[in-house]
């Protein structure tokens, strides 16, 4: 398979690669001119031939890729300092995209669907509206500071955390970038570091380290400044909640009262400082080297999980009033912590379901889940009922 079919030699470098069901295909790159760099993406805005969607997902990234190299993205108007969109179009007949002189290979031309019709395709250029953003370190709240770079051994833990290693500590590496990256992913990250930051040194919520600074990776031109992309929380080596309840080996009696007592003090905590969740769930609950739980994900700004929304939440939504759970009032976001503990607990009651602390969590968890919310305990009442099993 031909590889540079462009004359002369681009420097490219791909990045990700999506597409919408073998259709709309777009590839975001680094274009490097002497000491000058560009992030772009190219984006195709029209639907392709059945031919082409059938051909499957490597053939359609390679011709796609071959296409690009072909660009001569030196008579385009790139952006600066941050990640230019060129949508490409055959509706219209301005802007054509500038090509590169093909090497003398019709049979590759002939066979790359993008190539044989380049003559008829235009673009537009704009700013990537989907780009990651990176917030300035003027963002960081006084907290430490790490340099990326110095972060070693990474390995992969979720799409969005990484265990990595800083003086040959082990800690957890939460990134801005992400594969599914979306608008507001930034500001939810910095929501996140600020509730993290006023609640350190807090049990059983997770704990903040510092913010990671790397070199802007959108710089054109050097000098480069510094961005934050991520932060770091101290490592939970324990695993989540999620896996020990998954699994089928037993528990030592004191873990399962424990663990419902540490985590619904975490939510006291957090809601004593007007603070919410709105995601509790075993995968949001991870364990440390004493077997203490801790809970994560805490910006309350975030993603939600539907099932794990109150029934009343779930009902504001399906009303269509466009206000996500993070925009309700206080006592509507409590109620669904609320809930979603006593959900929380009767996974854990299930866990040891024939013993009288099943039996008692299970009955815990139906006094928070109560179809009417004025028919629910108060969590502080939960706690006492839990603080009695110890």
């Amino acid at each position: 398979m031909s590889e540079p079919i462009a004359s002369p030699s681009q420097g490219l470098q791909f990045k990700s690669y999506h597409e919408w069901n073998g259709d709309r295909p777009s590839q975001t790159l680094v274009y490097h001119d002497n000491s000058s760099t560009w992030w772009i993406r190219v984006a195709i805005s029209w639907s392709l031939p059945e031919s082409i969607r059938r051909l499957g997902l490597y053939k359609r990234l390679t011709i796609f890729q071959q296409f690009i190299k072909a660009i001569d993205f030196n008579q385009l108007h790139l952006l600066d300092d941050t990640v230019t969109l060129i949508t490409l179009t055959v509706h219209e007949q301005s802007n054509q995209v500038p090509m590169r002189k093909i090497q003398d290979n019709s049979q590759t031309i002939d066979s790359n669907y993008f190539l044989s019709i380049a003559h008829q395709i235009s673009s537009y250029t704009e700013e990537d509206q989907l780009r990651v953003i990176y917030p300035t370190p003027n963002q960081a709240l006084g907290l430490p500071t790490f340099e990326g770079s110095d972060l070693k051994d990474s390995e992969f833990i979720t799409p969005t955390v990484f265990a990595v290693t800083f003086n040959n500590k082990r800690y957890a590496y939460k990134t801005i970038d992400r594969l599914n990256y979306a608008p507001g992913d930034s500001e939810d990250i910095m929501n996140e570091i600020t509730a993290l930051a006023q609640f350190r040194r807090q049990p059983n919520i997770a704990q903040l380290i510092g913010i990671v600074l790397s070199d802007d990776p959108y710089k054109t031109r050097p000098p480069t400044s510094q961005v934050i992309t991520g932060f770091l929380l101290e490592f939970y080596p324990g695993g989540s909640l999620q896996e020990v309840l998954s699994d089928n080996g037993d528990l030592e009696d004191s873990l399962l009262p424990r663990w419902a007592l540490q985590i619904g003090r975490a939510l006291e905590t957090l809601h004593t400082q007007q603070r919410t969740h709105l995601d509790i769930k075993p995968s949001n609950i991870v364990l440390d080297a004493a077997k203490d739980a801790i809970v994560i994900d805490i910006s309350g700004m975030g993603g939600y999980t539907w099932e794990w929304l109150s029934p009343e939440m779930q009902n504001t939504i399906q009303q269509g009033t466009e206000t996500p759970p993070a925009e309700t009032s206080f006592s509507e976001r409590v109620a669904t912590d609320c809930w979603a503990y006593g959900r929380l607990l009767s996974m854990m009651a299930r866990k040891t379901a024939s013993t009288s602390l099943g039996k008692w969590l299970q009955s815990i968890s139906d006094d928070l889940m109560k179809t009417d919310l004025k028919d629910r305990i108060e969590l502080s009442d939960a706690l006492k009922r839990i603080q009695d099993l110890e």
